[in-house]
């Protein structure tokens, strides 16, 4: 199977981003439901949180193509990559409010075209007043005004005296008029200084009204559904949100539903007296779901390892030609393409392992080691080309992307964990999951979170969260003495207080806790 030419080819036509997918249909048949989409389908406001490549955008065009199945429903996809057609947006001179109002403006075009194009298809007895209730939305996105910052103004004076003096003599009186005429002119400026500037503004009741009225009379509820959000700088995305909550949020026909990064995002500005600008999490937009949560794999091994081999089946399913491996190999299911591509299923479970519940990553190195495989004429994949594949794809991607004092620091931790240790799991107190170290090696992926809040029986009223290593930290040192455990111990067998027991089904690994003074820089 792997010297297929078609097999080849269908493998290395697998997306490994769904954005780059231009297909609704592959994306739709491509997609694997574990629990996520039922969570998204309904009229909440909801924050979708999930690290690079856990799939968060997958889900988010199956949601859309969920909705656009149901009468009365329109969608509009907004990817926050390719907002900006302003130079506005990324100007760092001008206001926060002008570079967020440019953005905003993008979003509100992309919606007002969205319904434009409805209302065009969609004809009915209120269409005229649709239309232009659709029109006055528009314009309330952009008002134009005049605002005078200063005034210049150039005026001439000119002054003049006169003198006269005259003698007249009559034949009665003599008479002496002094009144001689003399003229002198002189000149002044006086120079006042303005100008006259063009200014947009927002109107947001008027766009809240206007924007109700037209799918009022269009009967239809708009979905707004942003991704990347995370793609937005960080001093904007506050002030975009407060956008955000006063022209949707009052609309009962309008729901929001935003995929970003948890460690990249900044969605609130604490003010004064409780007050806020932007969401207040968990009032205003609901943030309970995060796809890192669901594809733990040493919560749940064999039931993770059975949707990714179904994720993976149906990628390279759906590059090959209808029924091609069906008919070819006779096979028609993940399990049975497993068996057959891989050595054995223990093969691919380090596959998954070696992903660490990153679907993309878990194509990239399945692909690495494909055509490894491939060019060295094996009819399958081996343990051993799994490793090799994994460690290429953590020195490639991963480590790059770590400078040099994360470097040090990622050091220290294998150290302190593999080395000392001999183990893969760590806890450190919960108030750390905030360090920015943390933050920026959890989101590189070099460490996986396992569980939060777990509550430690040796150290009661503390909580802390569960962290691993990720698997090319220590790919080097597997099938060596220095191998770490890798499996959970079952907790049945343990009796000492080395270990704790974080999952419910008493499984252990050992109590390792760190503090702070292990992520800060030398």
């Amino acid at each position: 199977m792997i010297q297929d030419r078609i097999i080849m080819q269908a493998v290395s036509r697998i997306h490994q981003r769904a954005d780059r997918q231009e297909k609704i249909e592959k994306i739709v048949n491509t997609y694997v439901e574990i629990g996520i989409l039922p969570q998204l389908s309904n009229k909440n406001n909801q924050i979708l949180y999930g690290r690079r490549g856990t799939g968060k955008t997958h889900i988010l065009r199956k949601l859309e193509d969920e909705l656009h199945k149901s009468l009365g429903n329109l969608v509009t996809y907004i990817d926050g990559r390719y907002l900006g057609s302003s130079p506005q947006y990324t100007d760092t001179t001008l206001s926060l409010r002008v570079r967020c109002q440019s953005l905003f403006n993008d979003i509100l075009t992309e919606i007002y075209y969205t319904i434009l194009q409805y209302l065009i298809e969609n004809p009915n007895e209120n269409s005229d007043r649709a239309f232009e209730a659709l029109e006055n939305f528009n314009k309330a996105s952009n008002v134009e005004i005049q605002k005078t910052k200063s005034i210049s103004q150039k005026e001439q004076i000119t002054s003049k005296d006169e003198i006269t003096s005259a003698l007249e003599i009559s034949p009665s009186q003599l008479a002496l008029k002094f009144g001689g005429e003399s003229s002198e002119k002189s000149n002044r400026e006086r120079i006042i200084s303005y100008s006259i500037e063009d200014e947009q503004k927002i109107l947001f009741p008027d766009i809240n009204y206007f924007l109700r009225s037209v799918l009022d009379l269009a009967n239809i509820d708009l979905y707004l559904i942003f991704d990347e959000w995370a793609t937005i700088p960080l001093e904007i995305q506050p002030y975009l949100a407060e956008f955000f909550k006063r022209s949707f949020f009052p609309n009962q026909r309008i729901t929001v539903k935003i995929a970003s990064l948890e460690y990249r995002s900044n969605f609130t500005i604490p003010k004064e007296k409780h007050n806020y600008i932007g969401f207040e999490l968990g009032s205003d937009i609901a943030t309970n779901l995060d796809v890192d949560d669901y594809y733990v794999f040493d919560r749940n091994p064999k039931f993770i390892s059975e949707i990714f081999s179904e994720i993976l089946f149906r990628h390279i399913e759906s590059e090959l030609p209808l029924n091609y491996l069906e008919i070819d190999y006779k096979i028609s299911t993940p399990k049975k393409f497993i068996q057959t591509i891989f050595s054995n299923s223990n093969v691919f479970n380090e596959l998954v392992r070696a992903s660490e519940g990153v679907i993309r990553d878990l194509i990239i190195v399945f692909s690495i080691a494909f055509f490894d495989s491939q060019r060295l004429g094996r009819n399958n994949i081996d343990k051993k080309t799994i490793i090799e594949a994994a460690r290429q794809w953590f020195e490639k991607d991963k480590a790059k992307n770590l400078d040099d004092d994360l470097q040090n620091i990622l050091r220290r931790i294998v150290d302190e964990v593999i080395g000392t240790r001999k183990a893969r799991s760590f806890m450190i107190p919960r108030e750390l999951e905030t360090h920015d170290v943390i933050q920026k090696l959890f989101d590189a992926r070099v460490l996986h979170l396992i569980k939060r809040g777990y509550a430690d029986k040796v150290n009661p009223g503390v909580r802390y969260n569960v962290y691993s290593l990720d698997f090319g930290t220590y790919v080097d040192l597997i099938q060596t003495t220095k191998e770490p455990d890798i499996d959970l111990i079952d907790g049945e067998e343990i009796n000492t207080e080395e270990f704790i027991v974080p999952f419910d089904d008493k499984r252990s690994i050992r109590r390792i806790i760190l503090s702070e003074k292990i992520f800060n820089a030398p």
